[in-house]
């Protein structure tokens, strides 16, 4: 009888442990990236009543003991937020973050910002690791800086207009059209085309200027159209200019093509109808400071500039390991790698099977609130079962001493 209450104590251990495991997953039911934990029993080793062999052998158990508190890596729920930089792993895999001491860790908690100092951190203020392309090691792993991003500014080389010029115009009439262009340092400059009215029939002269000085030489300087205001001849025109004062580079070695042949829909027309500049379009841009970033599935953190460029600045990284279940959970929705886990294989997301990431979104807890309800109320009886055992032998025992009175 005494073994008795022994193994009811052991079910009241085990029990009251596995109300441990259950009030955690409950309690944690609402932490982004927490994965439940599942408790799994085993019996002791039984006790032999006989010593015979074969199917004589009469045994009974010793009580139950825990044999394991496994992890369930089961996807959690996807929601949506109003973040950028807040990423969900669909699939499986981990974030990489590293402490003020260059240690890594791993979780599934894609809470990220922007520091002060522009890395891109966890809610732990560890830094997340992938590829820098802005960096001075852009082909290795380490931390995510988008304070050094920039958008280069690209020089102007060729411009494309859609306009009328009004066959009615007078001689000697004339009409402006100026646009914006770059240099290569991004500066920017007026580029005009100054239309004057010739005295044949269909025929304008034109002559270009940047910032007011004319162009030194031009390759044409004169549009004609025929009797139903289509351009006769149509072909591209090059304008050289002087370098400006700032030294830096204008066109192609000085050379900027106004691109007339290839314009087709927004053709240069001379109707008998106001002139008028009706779209106008040139390459180059400025120097572009960071706008605002977004995450690619693949892990690619695209910056969206203030010249309407968007650029690469790096790659979110993941990493897998060999056993999963034997990762080591610290705490503040990290883990860290152990002997029987193995080490951190990293790669992109979407490869080497690898989930892929969505952005805007925070994967939520995996606990199933039903079925831990469930299981409490299991637990919970398997307690109140094993008290009745402990109680039942004391009664027993009460009776057995009370034969000797």
């Amino acid at each position: 009888m005494s073994s008795a209450m022994y193994i009811a104590v052991t079910g009241l251990n085990a029990t009251s442990r596995q109300l441990d495991v259950i009030g955690n997953n409950v309690t944690n039911s609402q932490t982004m990236g927490y994965k439940a934990g599942r408790m799994y029993f085993a019996n002791v080793l039984s006790q032999n009543l006989t010593t015979g062999t074969g199917a004589g052998i009469a045994q009974v158990g010793q009580g139950v003991m825990i044999a394991d508190i496994a992890t369930q890596w089961t996807q959690g729920a996807l929601e949506t937020t109003g973040s950028a930089l807040d990423m969900a792993i669909d699939g499986e895999g981990f974030f990489i973050v590293e402490d003020s001491e260059s240690s890594r860790y791993y979780t599934r908690a894609g809470a990220f910002r922007i520091d002060e100092d522009g890395y891109v951190i966890d809610t732990n203020g560890y830094r997340v690791q992938g590829y820098d392309y802005f960096s001075a090691t852009p082909n290795s792993i380490g931390d995510i800086n988008v304070r050094n991003a920039h958008s280069e500014p690209a020089v102007t080389t060729e411009f494309q207009t859609g306009m009328n010029l009004n066959a009615d115009t007078e001689t000697d009439g004339t009409f402006v059209s100026a646009l914006t262009v770059y240099d290569s340092l991004g500066a920017q400059h007026s580029l005009s085309i100054t239309f004057t009215k010739n005295a044949a029939v269909g025929t304008w002269d034109f002559a270009a200027d940047l910032d007011g000085v004319a162009a030194t030489a031009q390759s044409d300087n004169q549009l004609v159209f025929d009797a139903d205001g289509n351009m006769v001849g149509a072909a591209d025109v090059t304008f050289t200019f002087a370098a400006p004062a700032n030294g830096a580079e204008i066109g192609t070695a000085g050379v900027v093509n106004w691109d007339i042949e290839g314009v087709t829909a927004e053709a240069v027309t001379g109707y008998a109808s106001n002139s008028v500049v009706r779209t106008i379009y040139a390459d180059g841009y400025p120097a572009g400071f960071l706008r605002s970033v977004a995450i690619g599935k693949d892990g690619t953190v695209s910056g969206f500039f203030t010249n309407a460029q968007t650029v690469a600045l790096g790659q979110v990284q993941l990493a897998s390991f060999a056993n999963t279940w034997e990762l080591d959970k610290i705490g503040n929705n990290l883990f860290s790698e152990t002997l029987l886990s193995g080490q951190a294989v990293i790669n992109a997301p979407t490869t080497a099977g690898l989930g892929g990431l969505i952005s805007n979104s925070l994967e939520q807890s995996n606990t199933d609130l039903s079925t831990e309800f469930v299981n409490m109320i299991t637990a919970q009886r398997a307690y109140q079962a094993c008290t009745k055992i402990i109680t039942t032998t004391d009664a027993m025992l009460d009776a057995l001493m009370s034969v000797k009175r």
